[in-house]
């Protein structure tokens, strides 16, 4: 019986044990203090500086990874100031590492890749900020909350205890870290012919659907230059019309249409992108921000800002495969970090084009 029950034991063990080791499930988004964390569907992560507190970003840090032992890793800083590597200070005290950053002195952008780019990740991954001068009051990076979005890539992609890891390091093998998986393959329908007259046929749907665009778009809009009709099949159209209009951007509702019919277009709910926040209840699954469509490469583009110099938002893309429309990409910012630029990648599809 005592044999029994110990060997009931060394199997509950063992089942706590594969459930604590099993890897978050991505696509994940994560936010620790000043840092932020995205990793795709392919498990590739991404990690970046930006700060809980809302202000001008004197400087920005990023760490791109991909999955596996010999995936690539790259650590790329912003300025706008001249950039003198041998005047880092990590919390005040020069930071002794001899790396070769690429880049221009003067330029806005310096980078390392592997050896050199972990060495520079350990080197400042308990540190409370990374100053970029020798003047306590210049450009800086904070790095509160970087140790745990590293150690979090790690489990993500399987590095814990392993000799590649950013964070805590073990004496595991390269070998021994699993590769992601493959990204999704997407047929995209090959290229229709084109419209014989594009912009007659996106005036003549919004005449033809008032009743829908009044329940469903701005009523009170006058503007309508996001207008567009594209080629999607040999018999049909997508056409978007203008739904509404913010301080620095605008919506616009996507119909599937028939070329010569246009009072039968009707709305494309298009499917939530992997990754996503699932969307509230007033949300419609037609509407696009900023959308764009592109015939010859059968994308759908939407992106949305979160305010108007673009700290945060995201961007979609979607592939029509000749019956519908699918997810091809999504890059998403939850926090507004006070620096422009790219989204965190949360899925990405090999859009493969049929001709």
């Amino acid at each position: 019986m005592r044999t029994a029950w110990r060997w009931i034991a060394v199997a509950c063990g063992a089942l706590a044990f594969g459930t604590a080791m099993a890897a978050p499930a991505v696509p994940a988004y994560r936010e620790f203090k000043d840092w932020i964390v995205g990793c795709d569907n392919v498990r590739a992560c991404t990690l970046k500086a930006a700060p809980e507190k809302e202000g001008e970003a004197t400087a920005a840090l990023e760490i791109w990874r991909e999955s596996g032992g010999t995936g690539e890793l790259q650590a790329t800083l912003w300025l706008a100031s001249d950039f003198d590597p041998a005047q880092m200070r990590l919390d005040g005290k020069p930071l002794a590492l001899k790396v070769a950053w690429t880049g221009k002195a003067d330029g806005e952008s310096h980078g390392l890749k592997q050896d050199e780019a972990l060495r520079f990740v350990r080197a400042i991954a308990n540190g409370r900020a990374l100053q970029l001068t020798a003047d306590a009051k210049g450009p800086a990076v904070p790095l509160d909350g970087l140790a745990a979005a590293l150690l979090f890539a790690d489990d993500v992609q399987g590095r814990v205890g392993n000799s590649t890891a950013l964070g805590k390091a073990g004496g595991g093998a390269a070998g021994a870290v699993p590769n992601g998986p493959m990204a999704p393959v997407v047929r995209a329908a090959p290229t229709p012919p084109p419209l014989a007259d594009a912009a007659g046929l996106a005036k003549a749907v919004r005449a033809a659907q008032g009743p829908l665009l009044k329940q469903r778009c701005d009523p009170q809009l006058k503007d309508f230059d996001g207008d567009e009709a594209d080629p999607l099949t040999a018999d049909e159209a997508l056409v978007l019309l203008s739904c509404w209009r913010g301080a620095y951007q605008q919506a616009q509702l996507v119909l599937r249409v028939p070329r010569n019919a246009p009072a039968r277009a009707v709305p494309v709910a298009l499917p939530r992108p992997p990754g996503a926040p699932v969307p509230e209840r007033a949300d419609d699954a037609a509407v696009v921000s900023e959308g764009d469509y592109a015939p010859d490469t059968a994308i759908l583009s939407s992106a949305s800002k979160g305010r108007g110099i673009g700290d945060c938002g995201y961007a979609a893309q979607w592939a029509f495969d000749g019956k519908g429309f699918v997810p091809a990409s999504y890059d998403y910012q939850r926090r507004c970090a006070g620096a422009p630029g790219d989204w965190l990648p949360l899925y990405r599809a090999r859009v493969e084009k049929e001709r």
